[in-house]
């Protein structure tokens, strides 16, 4: 292994420098090190990001596919007492239990993520037990027989949503190039869209739900639904098969942690297009990046070895980290209050409400999930220039805006001041500009922030905390929404997001271009005030211990250099 001299380059303090082609003082080769690397935008990590996302397309379709079947099924089922009605008390209770019974799993399966056992089989692994829970859920519920059925089958496939939830993000953001975190992490948003778009389109074909007695269910309208549950099946067997045979790679951090530096250096190296050289060239600064990013990792995980297994309770008692474990808590709360979910799972109801027809319902419900798709992929060329908090605070602020227009729309004052038939549209148009803006701000722009700002240390259980707060939310949301009226729901997430826009403004700092274990909210220059990150020496300023590290370094290499011939010349 290579090292800079005056400590080894994550090698351990063992490794010699004899496959280097020369060794240089630590602040010659950081500067050395601070090099724009290029990373393919295609590639091994583009590859991997690719078979990832495939959870968030089912993260999206899971969400909404019952949005254009689910009377449908009501009707089926006879939850109404007749073959023709959907639309009862009963009817709207089994709807809501079913549609939120998938975030009581996604919860369970968000508190499994922070197990540590669970943790440490690395999210590639994670990926593929969440597709364990995808397939079942998909066969229970496109064999079921009833609510009973469909609420296990729901639940099953949301214990896969909250495992994915987490593991595809850190996935993501652990194997991509740091130069294309940002972009990467948002095709996780991008990717969930699809998978609204998709499960609202591939219900175009039923039809509307019986209007009357004497009208029947017949034809698909039968049994379509089945195949529309039945079909995350198909996709969580591709992305399984990816993983385990045609790309088994798991990302350079876990590699560290286990040990396999070797295989770290080399998907590393890869995800750079690069390979690795037989002789290390200090003086190259792609190399000499890659090396620095290497060390760093290996920096960190020896760092969290020597820490006890921290609980989310007690960071949230540690003056270092709590503000970091509020923040990311009220973030996750804050995307799902938001009303998202719960606007999403019923749109074609709510739209019904503004005054559309029965007949184009999903049509509408297609065109706004197809806008939403559209802003996820701009939003995701824009959070690496524009940066984490613009993004949240613009959407947040159209968000706001949008339920305050919604509201004026649907008035019976303002329907008498405006043509006839134009509430309706304008509505749908308010709540197209909604779902756009969450897709520019808290769909994009959360799970990456989240897994920004917490160190290694307490990444994983904090995340996992993250996860079972949103999908609680979302299963009040969601629950909650079958009972409100269109202007009702506009008020209370009108109302939600205007309070997070205020939040937001305040707590919430900006990290594009930062490490993974340096950001803003959690500074390594900081870590000396945690008493559980440095429990051996809670009084010493961890700026102090870097400077007196710095300066043995220091010495260290000068000593090589006035010893060895033809050295690289050390100074301050």
């Amino acid at each position: 292994d290579c090292i800079f001299a005056g400590g080894a380059l994550a090698g351990g303090p063992q490794a010699q420098p004899s496959s280097c082609d020369q060794t240089m003082p630590p602040s010659a080769a950081r500067a050395v090190a601070e090099h724009a690397l290029a990373p393919p935008a295609v590639g091994l990590a583009g590859r991997l990001v690719g078979g990832a996302v495939m959870s968030s397309f089912m993260f999206g379709y899971s969400i909404c596919v019952l949005n254009s079947c689910g009377e449908l099924i009501s009707v089926n089922f006879e939850w109404c007492g007749n073959d023709w009605q959907s639309d009862c008390i009963a009817s709207r209770g089994s709807q809501g239990l079913i549609n939120a019974s998938v975030y009581l799993g996604a919860a369970l399966g968000a508190l499994l993520s922070g197990r540590s056992w669970f943790h440490a089989l690395g999210s590639r692994t994670q990926l593929v037990l969440s597709d364990v829970y995808f397939a079942a859920g998909a066969v229970i519920c496109a064999l079921s027989q009833g609510v009973g059925t469909l609420i296990v089958g729901r639940f099953a496939s949301g214990l896969g949503l909250g495992i994915s939830a987490i593991a595809t993000p850190m996935f993501v953001a652990e194997i991509s190039p740091r130069e294309r975190r940002g972009s990467n992490c948002a095709m996780h948003g991008v990717f969930i869209t699809l998978g609204i778009l998709a499960s609202i389109a591939f219900g175009i074909p039923q039809s509307p739900p019986p209007s009357g007695p004497g009208e029947t269910l017949a034809g698909l309208d039968v049994w379509y639904w089945r195949g529309l549950l039945g079909f995350p099946l198909i996709v969580s067997v591709i992305q399984a098969l990816f993983f385990f045979f045609v790309c088994p790679v798991d990302p350079p951090s876990l590699l560290v942690a286990r040990g396999e530096m070797k295989m770290a250096r080399s998907v590393l190296y890869r995800t750079y297009g690069m390979e690795v050289p037989e002789k290390m060239d200090l003086n190259n600064k792609g190399q000499a990046a890659l090396e620095f990013q290497l060390r760093d990792l290996k920096e960190a995980v020896d760092t969290a070895k020597t820490i006890p297994r921290i609980r989310v309770i007690q960071a949230m008692c540690d003056p270092f980290l709590r503000t970091a474990v509020f923040l990311g808590i009220g973030l996750a709360a804050f995307q799902q209050l938001c009303g998202i979910n719960g606007l999403m799972a019923y749109s074609n109801s709510l739209f019904a409400d503004a005054g559309i027809k029965p007949s184009l319902l999903t049509l509408a419900s297609t065109l706004m999930a197809s806008a939403n798709v559209l802003a996820s992929i701009f939003s995701s060329r824009l959070v690496d220039h524009w940066g984490r908090r613009k993004l949240l605070l613009f959407g947040a602020f159209c968000q706001t805006v949008a339920m305050a227009l919604v509201t004026f729309f649907i008035d019976d004052r303002a329907k008498a001041m405006m043509p006839p038939g134009t509430s309706g549209p304008a509505a749908v148009v308010c709540f197209t500009i909604f779902v756009m803006s969450f897709s520019f701000g808290l769909g994009a722009v959360t799970w990456l922030y989240l897994s920004e700002i917490y160190p290694i240390e307490i990444r994983g259980p904090s995340l996992s905390a993250c996860g079972v707060v949103n999908w609680l939310a979302s299963f009040i949301v969601v629950f909650g929404t079958r009972f409100l009226t269109l202007q009702s729901a506009c008020h209370v997430f009108g109302m939600v997001c205007f309070v997070g826009l205020l939040g937001t403004y305040v707590w919430v700092i900006e990290t594009k271009g930062c490490s993974m274990d340096d950001s803003p909210l959690t500074p390594k220059s900081g870590r000396g005030s945690s008493p559980l990150l440095t429990p051996n020496s809670p009084n010493i300023p961890y700026k102090k211990m870097l400077d007196e590290e710095e300066e043995s370094e220091e010495e260290f290499s000068l000593e090589g250099a006035a010893t060895a011939a033809g050295g690289v010349a050390a100074r301050r």
